[in-house]
């Protein structure tokens, strides 16, 4: 036998005297077939059967550990030199052509052992790198602990003790106490090993980028059938939460586990192979236990490895913290900062929401400790009523566990909230800055002595002279402390009028931006060009388009903007921050109209020149008609401003307001608040019809039309005196000195205004007619949820005024 230098680990065994098993494993044979081999002595020259079986069995005593005998050898294609990238195979044997049968059938099962030895040995060497992960390096630790203290004791303590000192010791007890002992744990341990190797081999083949494309792709369309229910989660069981789609190079953390969790559900039936799966799955899932309970306790990741279901996005390659909140991250930072990791999350967080509160639940733990400065929330009350997590969770025991963790962080939250925060009047605020709701001093101050700016063209000058103002007003309301909202707004007009905010956002654009069937509606053909040549506004500049020429007034650019303060910005975030200012403006527009027409009541009802009693018949009937369609104008925008703010804002908010009352902070519950204030807006923004862009057009059409009515009769004193010769001669010092009362053209000019009348009203009774078939088509036609009782009031109401 030859002997070769040969540089090798050796392991300190507990040996008896009689045992010199280690000193075969230290100087052995050589390795591949390549070698110099023992001549063998042939098999069909032995006659005694006993004889023949005794060389089989010590054979295959070395080949249980990986070496080759003298009838029982590697096969010729075996390479034991494993390059850093080279597949782990273990070797393959080839059995002496002339053994007995009997012996052969029993050899070539247990050779497979030989195979098994090699491959779960190289695969300890190989995976046992820290980049791999804790729970792959613990596998690894528990397949070394196997082959040392099982498998190695058996085959020196047992096996061969037994064949050394046992004459009758045969290949068939080999087999016997191999099978009863260790066999089935190295099958078993072979067998996830497999699973490990594919898994590594498939990663480093597939192309990564696209499977993390595809995997957006499934969430997008995943988030597209979202249907909402109590805790934000669809009817599958999968909530729309924000996750990482990229995939490891390497199998780490929950993919491991699962695959250990899959062999145990392959393995239900038998008991001894269930009983060792959960030891070994306990043992390799302790660093996945304390790092799902420091989540779960503290909102704190301890993952260096990228193993856990949770990920931290802002982390960089060195796996350090960059990014420092502020007040304009810190919403971006909770949206998106942690995210459940899509590669590795188990099969039993898939379940129901599990997924969703165990990221919610380290993410308003990590929020409580930021804004209240803690490291460690362990001994916070309410305090954790579970042990230390030893086992990972299956099941009702999981969904209990997670459920007492979710709590507790929303308890804590809760009372950051509702009692820190006063969260009940932060909205209560919101709400009366952004819809006016109760908020008289707004107008007194700031809105009707801004009616001369906010009838201009947007401009730098009116904004400057319209911030100044509004200034002014937040120093008038410095004396109320409670308020935090107020001080914080800041004014600015939008470039983009009300409209094009409306048709950006509306459902209609958003569906491919093709006009929608509502045009379709009876009344809608006969809308070709309902404001006539002599309504339109004249250019403002050869570079504006004709809409924003045309709805240039500053009104409808108002707009009023805040940064919403961490933490108060994760239930009011940027998207409920779009709909407020959205509401605000469409609300200041129809504040505005409304006060121009009652300020245009007091020109045709006080004024000493409309109420002139010597005009004449044809004269006082076309006051009677001014003031007729000025009712029909103040009737109609009155009624929108109305159905606005009361049968829509008001009925809405009341039940949001009692629940954030009675939302205390041991049922609090900050998804649901989430959601509740999202479904309130969004109420709102329905119910107002925002979210048809051609109804909010028509309507826009329609203040167009009062503000040129408004401005037509606010304009007509001069030539109200010009049409009656006691008026002329009254104010006829405000006249050059050659003009002359003219009956003649008092009557041409008579002719004109009714003319011009009659065109204001028919293209303001055309529209307002349209307006109502659309609200009816629009509530008919599923446009809005099912019972949405206000649109339908609106439809009603509006066919009523059209009599």
């Amino acid at each position: 036998m030859e002997v070769r230098n040969n540089v090798e680990d050796v392991c300190f065994l507990e040996l008896t005297s009689e045992n010199e098993f280690l000193s075969r494993l230290v100087n052995f044979q050589p390795l591949t077939s390549t070698q110099i081999k023992v001549k063998s002595y042939p098999l069909e020259q032995i006659k005694n059967a006993r004889v023949q079986e005794a060389l089989v069995v010590r054979d295959l005593l070395n080949v249980l550990v990986g070496m080759e005998g003298v009838y029982i050898r590697y096969n010729n294609s075996y390479e034991p030199r494993l390059g850093p990238g080279d597949e782990i195979r273990g070797p393959d044997f080839k059995i002496a052509k002339n053994m007995d049968p009997s012996l052969k059938s029993f050899a070539k099962w247990m050779v497979k052992f030989g195979k098994i030895y090699v491959v779960l040995s190289c695969f300890s060497e190989r995976y046992n790198e820290p980049v791999y992960g804790s729970i792959l390096h613990r596998l690894c630790y528990e397949i070394r602990q196997f082959l040392a203290h099982d498998y190695m004791r058996f085959i020196v303590d047992v096996a061969e003790g037994e064949f050394r000192s046992n004459p009758s010791f045969s290949i068939r007890e080999l087999g016997q106490m191999l099978t009863k002992s260790c066999g089935y744990k190295a099958q078993l341990l072979y067998d996830i090993v497999q699973d490990v190797i594919r898994e590594m081999s498939r990663r480093a083949l597939m192309n990564r980028e696209e499977a993390d494309f595809h995997n957006f792709i499934q969430d997008l369309k995943k988030e597209k059938h979202y249907a909402p229910s109590a805790y934000g989660i669809d009817s599958s069981g999968i909530a729309p939460f924000l996750t990482d789609s990229r995939i490891n190079i390497h199998a780490r953390g929950g993919v491991i586990l699962q695959m250990v969790q899959d062999r145990l559900k392959g393995n239900w039936g038998n008991q001894r192979n269930v009983d060792f799966l959960q030891k070994l799955l306990s043992s390799i899932s302790s660093q996945y236990c304390v790092m799902l309970e420091t989540w779960l306790t503290n909102g704190s990741l301890s993952d260096p490895h990228d193993e856990f279901m949770v990920a931290d996005s802002m982390r960089s390659t060195s796996h350090q913290e960059i990014t420092t909140l502020n007040s304009l991250n810190s919403e971006r930072l909770w949206d998106t900062q942690h995210v459940i990791r899509r590669d590795g999350i188990m099969e039993q967080f898939k379940e129901k929401d599990i997924a969703f509160k165990v990221l919610m639940t380290g993410k308003l733990l990590n929020l409580f400790r930021q804004c209240c400065d803690f490291r460690d929330l362990t001994g916070v009350t309410p305090a954790n009523s579970y042990g230390p997590l030893r086992d990972l969770p299956q099941g009702t025991q999981l969904t209990l566990y997670v459920d007492a963790h979710y709590k507790r962080a929303n308890e804590l939250v809760g009372g950051l909230f509702c009692d820190g925060y006063n969260l009940a009047n932060r909205l209560g605020e919101f709400h009366q800055n952004f819809f006016f709701y109760n908020n008289p001093s707004f107008f007194r101050s700031f809105f009707n002595r801004s009616l001369i700016e906010l009838t201009k063209l947007r401009s730098d000058v009116v904004q400057e002279k319209l911030q100044r103002s509004f200034l002014d007003y937040q120093l008038s309301q410095e004396h109320r402390t409670s308020n935090i909202v107020l001080p914080l707004l800041n004014l600015k007009l939008d470039h983009r009028s009300f409209y094009r905010i409306v048709e950006q956002f509306s459902s209609e654009t958003a569906n491919g931006g093709n006009e929608p069937d509502l045009l379709q509606a009876q009344n809608f053909g006969n809308l070709r060009d309902m404001l006539l040549r002599d309504l339109e506004l004249q250019d403002l500049d050869s570079g504006t388009s004709a809409h924003d020429k045309k709805f240039g007034h500053t009104i409808h650019h108002l707009q009023f903007e805040i940064i919403v303060p961490f933490p108060l910005n994760t239930i009011i975030t940027k998207t409920c921050m779009v709909q407020y200012q959205m509401v605000q403006r469409y609300l200041g527009i129809l504040h505005y109209y409304n006060k121009i027409l009652q300020d245009t009541w007091f020109e045709l009802n006080k004024n000493r020149i409309w109420r002139h009693a010597g005009f004449s018949k044809d004269v006082k009937h076309w006051i009677r008609r001014c003031r007729t369609v000025h009712f029909r104008m103040t009737q109609f925008m009155k009624f929108v401003l109305e159905y606005t703010c009361q049968d829509v804002i008001h009925s809405s908010w009341a039940p949001l307001k009692s629940r954030m009352d009675k939302n205390a902070a041991s049922n609090f519950d900050l998804n649901a608040c989430q959601l509740a204030l999202q479904d309130f807006l969004t109420q709102i923004m329905a119910h107002s019809l925002l979210t048809n862009a051609s109804l909010v057009r028509l309507l826009i059409q329609i203040t167009d039309i009062v503000h040129r009515f408004c401005k037509f009769v606010t304009s007509l004193r001069k030539t109200l005196c010009m049409m009656d010769v006691r008026l002329f001669s009254y104010y006829q010092g405000q006249f050059s000195d050659d003009h002359q009362y003219d009956e003649a053209a008092a009557l041409r000019k008579l002719h004109e205004l009714q003319k011009y009348l009659g065109l204001i009203w028919d293209s303001f009774s055309q529209h307002r007619s349209a307006f109502a078939e659309g609200v009816s088509y629009y509530c008919n036609n599923g446009s809005v949820r099912s019972g949405a009782s206000p649109v339908i009031f609106m439809a009603e109401k509006l066919k009523f005024l059209e009599k």
